[in-house]
């Protein structure tokens, strides 16, 4: 999956569709030419974690990320630009599940731990079978 992410193929095939789910520092300009140690760079646990504040969205809202926008390009913009989905006013999302996505959009040190997110669902799916 790394080779994926090392080369100009990475904006033309990879990202196409998954923008919306994809962490912002994935996006960052390197500021050096070196795109093999920026690519490196910007996989890690905190963008997946990122990415699971966007499944988390999708799966309890019904609608993909940025649903109110059609163009991925459009999306691009709004992701380098820091701007976060929101959930659809009719969705209903819980205040505490909400302000759990958020937090996985936080800026990369400031998001949850892999253990924060087992715990956030594993309380999920015991409410759910009670």
């Amino acid at each position: 999956m790394v080779l994926e992410f090392i080369g100009p193929s990475y904006f033309t095939s990879t990202i196409r569709g998954n923008i919306r789910w994809a962490a912002t520092e994935l996006f960052e300009v390197p500021d050096d030419d070196d795109e093999h140690e920026a690519a490196a760079v910007s996989l890690s646990t905190e963008c997946d974690i990122y990415s699971f504040g966007s499944v988390a969205l999708q799966v309890m809202t019904c609608k993909v990320p940025y649903y109110n926008v059609k163009k991925d390009i459009v999306v691009l913009s709004q992701v380098i630009s820091g701007k976060k989905p929101v959930p659809p006013k009719e969705s209903g999302i819980a205040p505490s599940h909400w302000a759990f996505i958020q937090r996985c959009w936080l800026p990369r040190a400031n998001r949850p731990l892999v253990g924060e997110i087992i715990a956030f669902v594993s309380r999920e799916r015991r409410a759910l079978v009670s």
